[in-house]
C-alpha cells in the first residue's frame, strides 16, 4: 500500500512538473513576443517622429530663410530711413539759415521803407522848390540876378533841381519794386522751405510705417521660428525617450534570447578585399579627416551582403548625406552591426535573421564614390575595429 501511494506520488509530480514546464515555456514565449512586438511598436513610433522631425527641420530651415530675408528688408529700410532722416536734418538746417535770411529781408525791407519814406519828403520837398521856380519866367529870373553870372548859376541850379527830381523818381521806382520783389521773395523762400520738409516728413512717415509692418513680420517669423524650434527640442526629447526605452527593451529580450556564439562571419562571399580600414582618415568625399567607423569592402553592384551572426533587424534607413541605405542587425551580448550604402534592402525592421542570411545588396548610396560594403561593428552603440570580429 505503501509503496503504491509512493509511486502515485512520483507519478502526479511527475505531471505536475510536466505542466508547470510548458506553462512557463509558453509563458515566457508569450513574453518574447511582447517585448518584440513593443520594440517594433517603438521603432514604428521612432521613425514616425524622425519624420516628423525632419519635416520640422526643413520648416525650421524655410523660416530662418524667410527670417534672413525680412531682416534684410528690415535692414534697407532702416537705411533708406537713416538717409531720409539725414537730408531732413540737412534740410531743417537749411529752413534755420532760410529763417535768418528772412529775418534779414525783414530788417532789409524795414531799411527799404525808411529810405522810400526819406526819399519821398525829399521829393515833396523839391517839388515845393520847383513849384516856386515855376512861377518865374527865364526874364524874371535874370532881372532879380544881380549880374549874368548869378543869372548863369541860378539857372544852372534850377537844371540841377530838375534832374535830381528826375533821378529821384526813378530811385524811388526802383526801391518799390525792391520792396515788392523782396516781399514775394521772403513769402516763396517760406512755401518752397516749408513744401521741402513737409515732403520729406511724409516720406519718413511711410517709411517708419513701412518699418513698424516689417518689424511686426519678424515679430511674427521669430515667435514661428521659436514655437518650431521648442516643437523640435520636445520631439527630440521624445525620441530620446524612446530610443533609451528601445536599449531597455532589447537589453531585457537579450536575456531570453541569446543567439550570439561571439563569432562574426566576413559580410560576402563575393570578395575579400577591404578599400578603407577602421580610423581616421582623409574622407573621400569632403576632403578632410574624417572619422571612418567601420572597413569598406569592394564589391560588384547588386551583390550579397550577408548577415555576420544571427540576430533580429532593428533599423533599415536612409541617409541622405552619409550611409545612404542601411541595415542594422542586433545580434545579442551589445553586439550589432550595421551594412551601409545598399542599393536596396531585402530584411525588414523586427525580422530575424540567421548567420550568413542575405539582408541587402551592394550600391552606392549616401556619400560614396562607388559600389562597395560599408561594414560596421558595435559594441554597446559604439564602433569599433571589425578587423577584431572578422577577418578577409
Amino acid at each position: 500500500m505503501t509503496k503504491k501511494r509512493s509511486y502515485r506520488l512520483v507519478i502526479i509530480f511527475s505531471l505536475l512538473l510536466v505542466m508547470f514546464i510548458n506553462t512557463a515555456a509558453g509563458v515566457l514565449a508569450m513574453s518574447t513576443d511582447e517585448i518584440q512586438n513593443q520594440i517594433d511598436s517603438n521603432q514604428a513610433q521612432q521613425s514616425e517622429i524622425e519624420d516628423e522631425l525632419a519635416d520640422i527641420r526643413e520648416q525650421i530651415s524655410a523660416q530662418k530663410e524667410k527670417d534672413e530675408q525680412i531682416s534684410q528688408e528690415m535692414a534697407a529700410i532702416l537705411e533708406e530711413k537713416q538717409v531720409y532722416a539725414s537730408e531732413l536734418e540737412k534740410m531743417l538746417d537749411d529752413l534755420e539759415y532760410i529763417y535768418q535770411q528772412i529775418e534779414e529781408f525783414d530788417q532789409s525791407i524795414a531799411e527799404t521803407e525808411e529810405r522810400y519814406e526819406e526819399a519821398l519828403e525829399l521829393f515833396y520837398n523839391r517839388a515845393r522848390v520847383m513849384y516856386q521856380y515855376t512861377q518865374f519866367d527865364s526874364l524874371r529870373l535874370f532881372t532879380e540876378s544881380k549880374d549874368i553870372f548869378d543869372f548863369a548859376s541860378r539857372d544852372r541850379l534850377f537844371a540841377r533841381m530838375m534832374e535830381n527830381d528826375r533821378k529821384t523818381l526813378e530811385d524811388l521806382e526802383i526801391m518799390r519794386t525792391d520792396l515788392e520783389n523782396k516781399k514775394a521773395l521772403q513769402q516763396q523762400m517760406k512755401v518752397d522751405a516749408e513744401a521741402l520738409v513737409a515732403e520729406k516728413e511724409a516720406v519718413i512717415a511711410a517709411i517708419e510705417n513701412e518699418e513698424a509692418v516689417a518689424l511686426d513680420k519678424l515679430q511674427a517669423s521669430r515667435s514661428a521660428l521659436e514655437a518650431l524650434e521648442s516643437q523640435e527640442e520636445a520631439m527630440r526629447r521624445e525620441s530620446d525617450r524612446i530610443e533609451a526605452e528601445i536599449r531597455e527593451l532589447q537589453a531585457l529580450y537579450e536575456q531570453y534570447t541569446t543567439n550570439y556564439d561571439g563569432r562574426l562571419m566576413w559580410p560576402s562571399r563575393n570578395t575579400r578585399k577591404i578599400s578603407s580600414y577602421f580610423g581616421m582618415r582623409i574622407h573621400p568625399i569632403y576632403g578632410y579627416p574624417k572619422m571612418h567607423n567601420g572597413i569598406d569592402i569592394g564589391a560588384s553592384y547588386g551583390t550579397d551582403i550577408l548577415a555576420s551572426a544571427d540576430g533580429v533587424v532593428t533599423s533599415v534607413t536612409y541617409n541622405e548625406g552619409g550611409y545612404g541605405w542601411y541595415i542594422v542587425v542586433y545580434h545579442g551580448d551589445g553586439i550589432s552591426t550595421l551594412y551601409a550604402h545598399c542599393s536596396s534592402i531585402i530584411a525588414s525592421v523586427g525580422e530575424t535573421v540567421k548567420q550568413g542570411q542575405v539582408i541587402a545588396l551592394v550600391g552606392s548610396t549616401g556619400a560614396s564614390t562607388g559600389p562597395h560594403i560599408h561594414f560596421e561593428v558595435r559594441e554597446n552603440g559604439t564602433p569599433v575595429d571589425p578587423l577584431g570580429y572578422v577577418s578577409p
